[in-house]
């Protein structure tokens, strides 16, 4: 009689998809570092494999219940189900299986990706890093990584089939450190070219609507803004909002990730990320054409001191450039002063207010 050793048993299928999902992240890194090194205002991508890496090890306690089949510690339902922001529908009961419809199209989307992710791969190696082949390549792998965690999930270790509610509940684990890669590389582009625009617009409007409230008398001229006497303070792109947008966008995202346990929660959150941004950047606009106004446009490239940058007296930065980190350091330190505001708990569980139950059956 011969026996099987436990290690024998074991399955490394999930491992081997993991390595593959793995080495396609490495390849949309080397993609979109060119985006990352060209544009200061995406210099935040080179965060994030990091903060992916740390979100899955936040999370990776429970992986490694799914597909070691011990129990996750936390709230449990009545069927002894965990109860958090990865737990799917309750009408998907325990036990029962994936339909094979599911298999099919998680199949033929992972095929599609992939030929997508491959498509974007050539083309940056030939002619060089492109919003079109960022797109294909990014887009290609957010694809591809699902449909691998899907089949990844379909069987533990050991080798026993996960039931489809295991298997929703990895992908839903997975889905910041997959759907993040959107936002570092082919949103960056997005924005770009169909935001920035709209945004310059707007921003120099309300600037000049919110001044002249104050009788300060300025005129605009598309995306000029004239001052009284003469002189005149152009919105750049810069100014647009778009570098704190994009940024707030990310950073929302992970603290929503990391601190908020609903979905609604994490969704509002990231929608309150980009008014905060869009908010504090109409105010900076309006500072930095206020002190235009007192010391001259060209005072903005000289520090608060009328100092030049090469002057031996030259502090800190450019008034232009330490109001745009000012503004940012404001909405990064109000996001988390929300994220307390967003856990408030309104009610008191009864244990929580010292209510006991008494056991009928003991009475």
């Amino acid at each position: 009689m011969t026996t099987v050793s436990a290690e024998k048993k074991s399955d490394n299928t999930p491992l081997l998809f993991a390595a593959l999902g793995i080495l396609m992240c490495a390849i949309v890194i080397w993609d979109q570092q060119y985006c990352w090194s060209s544009k200061d205002d995406y210099i935040f991508g080179y965060l994030v494999p990091f903060l992916c890496a740390f979100v899955l090890k936040e999370r990776y306690h429970l992986l490694r219940a799914i597909f070691t089949g011990t129990p996750i510690e936390g709230a449990t339902d009545e069927n002894g189900q965990p109860l958090d922001e990865f737990s799917p529908p309750k009408f998907i009961r325990p036990g029962k299986k994936s339909p094979w419809i599911l298999d099919a199209v998680f199949a033929l989307g992972t095929l599609f990706s992939l030929l997508l992710f491959i498509a974007g791969g050539i083309g940056t190696a030939i002619y060089g890093a492109a919003a079109v082949t960022t797109h294909e390549n990014t887009m290609g792998f957010i694809g591809a990584a699902f449909g691998l965690v899907w089949f990844a999930s379909a069987k533990d270790f050991s080798g026993n089939t996960l039931d489809l509610r295991s298997r929703l509940r990895v992908l839903m684990i997975f889905v910041f450190p997959i759907c993040v890669w959107f936002v570092s590389g082919p949103f960056t582009f997005l924005v770009d070219s169909q935001i920035k625009t709209l945004l310059l617009d707007k921003v120099t409007a309300t600037v000049v609507y919110l001044l002249n409230l104050f009788d300060f008398s300025l005129v605009q001229e598309g995306n000029i803004i004239v001052l009284p006497g003469g002189d005149t303070v152009g919105v750049a792109d810069a100014c647009s909002g778009i570098r704190s947008m994009t940024a707030c966008v990310f950073a929302g995202s992970f603290l929503a990730a990391i601190f908020l346990h609903t979905l609604k929660k994490k969704v509002l959150f990231v929608a309150v990320s980009i008014a905060f941004a869009l908010v504090l950047n109409v105010l900076r606009t309006s500072f930095l054409t206020v002190w235009s106004l007192w010391h001259g446009s060209k005072a903005l490239e000289y520090d608060f001191f009328g100092n030049p940058t090469d002057s031996l007296k030259f502090t800190l930065g450019t008034v232009h450039d330490v109001a745009g980190w000012t503004a940012m350091i404001i909405t990064f330190i109000m996001l988390l002063c929300l994220i307390p505001v967003f856990n408030l708990k309104l009610t008191k569980t009864d244990e929580e207010m010292g209510i006991e139950f008494i056991d009928d059956e003991k009475n």
